[in-house]
């Protein structure tokens, strides 16, 4: 004899009935469907959650060899014994090239750590940008070669424009592919984009005055400049992401610099702001 005690409410109700046959009753067989289908459905929530965690977990270890590999750890290792950093957080933002994570130095004071991958092959659509400029001799062949001389030209552009006084996070240190400078933001948080704040025709004309301080006391071309280079932090513009940027003597400068002009034009253009004529701000700019 089996006894079931199914409760309801305030009810409870006892059933008693022979385990072999039909002898159960219709609301006993009732009680153990529905609990059966509950006992299915969790069932297929724990693998699909378990599933999830694998897959999440795979992309996670995936991200982390593609990052950290065992030349990079080394490297990062080197820069820590340095002083340059003492630890480094989460993740800030992501990209095809290079990831950067939210630092603290031994003072406390945060930095911008930025990891160039070493295994992306996005690099060698960026020889263009070296290949024609005078401070850089032959390059190497190699994927490899190719990501660490971008960082030594991005940390080199970023010391030439913050010694010339535009408004660039302060590099502080560079080592193969990973570069130390200055957190544009607080407490791991970066300051928001140009393209995700509030412009004022004030903005656009200090993005203006910035292009024509580039050139003119860093001789460089930011030549990768959009709403989505530029930092807007309280009322400051903060210029980043100098890989791309060339020397003024480089071929192609004035045609990059065209482009830089012709991306901050439309994106205030479609702010609704009026905007000075494109000829008009490369003589400016150029002085002639």
């Amino acid at each position: 004899m089996a006894v079931c005690i199914i409760k309801k409410g305030e009810e409870i109700r006892v059933f008693r009935y022979r385990r072999l046959g039909n002898s159960m009753p219709k609301e006993v067989r009732k009680f153990y469907s529905k609990e059966k289908e509950r006992l299915e459905r969790r069932i297929h929530m724990i693998e699909r959650r378990d599933r999830m965690l694998i897959k999440d977990r795979s992309s996670e270890i995936a991200v982390v060899e593609e990052v950290f590999d065992k030349p990079t750890l080394v490297t990062l290792h080197y820069i820590m014994r340095s002083g340059d950093l003492r630890r480094l957080n989460g993740v800030v933002s992501t990209g095809k090239e290079a990831r950067i994570y939210w630092g603290e130095k031994e003072d406390g004071s945060s930095v911008a750590v930025k990891i160039y991958l070493t295994v992306t092959a996005g690099f060698k659509k960026r020889l263009s940008y070296i290949a024609g400029d005078p401070r850089f001799g032959s390059v190497r062949h190699g994927s490899k070669n190719i990501v660490m001389l971008w960082a030594q030209k991005e940390y080199r552009n970023l010391l030439t424009a913050y010694q010339a006084g535009v408004p660039v996070p302060k590099p502080h240190a560079i080592k193969r592919n990973i570069l130390v400078m200055d957190f544009i933001g607080k407490d791991g948080i970066s300051a928001p984009l140009l393209g995700e704040a509030e412009v004022k025709e004030s903005d656009y004309r200090r993005l203006v005055s910035l292009i024509e301080k580039l050139y003119k006391d860093a001789n460089l071309v930011h030549a990768d400049l959009s709403e989505y280079n530029v930092f807007k932090y309280g009322k400051r513009l903060f210029l980043f992401d100098f890989g791309s940027a060339v020397d003024v003597r480089h071929p192609l400068s004035r045609e990059f610099l065209i482009r830089d002009i012709t991306n901050v034009n439309r994106f205030f253009g479609k702010r609704g702001l009026k905007v000075y004529a494109l000829e008009d701000i490369l003589k400016r700019v150029m002085g002639s």
